[in-house]
């Protein structure tokens, strides 16, 4: 029962979270949505300057690892509230808090809100509905991606709930 509330209370801090960021900064996801999308904001924004391609991979890759970090050590927490007092309870408890959460963002997040809401449009694209749906497939990839991302760190959880 704990470990269902935690799920469902991490969708929500975690929904509330991308939502505020996508609000306060749009640009920041510029590479979550589509390409003609992308291109087109590009287009009706020059003096929006773009890091070059290898420059902003290695900056995700960063941030990534910050983030995995981030969510390790909370996730640790997580797991032993809800009880879990072994490597594999540990593991599969994280787990599971993080398969249900990248779902929430796979489904409810990109393919919900980021395609339908006009209000998280990149400026001058407000008017790309077809485009804005059209990003469907890399949406469910970085979910899949997700999920492997979410094994490695469930893992160190498993073996920091060994630990205390």
């Amino acid at each position: 029962m704990v470990l269902a509330l935690e799920c469902v209370i991490a969708c929500i801090l975690f929904g509330f979270g991308i939502v505020i960021s996508v609000i306060k900064n749009r640009t920041f996801w510029l590479e979550e949505y589509s390409p003609a999308v992308q291109e087109r904001f590009l287009k009706c924004n020059p003096e929006f300057v773009q890091k070059p391609k290898g420059q902003r991979n290695g900056i995700r890759i960063v941030e990534k690892i910050i983030v995995c970090i981030l969510f390790l050590m909370i996730l640790a927490g997580m797991v032993w509230f809800a009880g879990a007092d072994s490597f594999m309870k540990g593991a599969a408890y994280s787990y599971i808090i993080w398969f249900v959460v990248n779902l929430f963002d796979a489904l409810v997040l990109d393919l919900g809100i980021l395609m339908y809401w006009k209000k998280v449009r990149l400026p001058g694209t407000e008017d790309m509905d077809a485009e804005y749906t059209s990003n469907k497939k890399k949406h469910l990839m970085d979910g899949i991606y997700g999920m492997l991302i979410g094994l490695p760190v469930c893992l160190l959880v498993g073996l920091v709930s060994t630990l205390f």
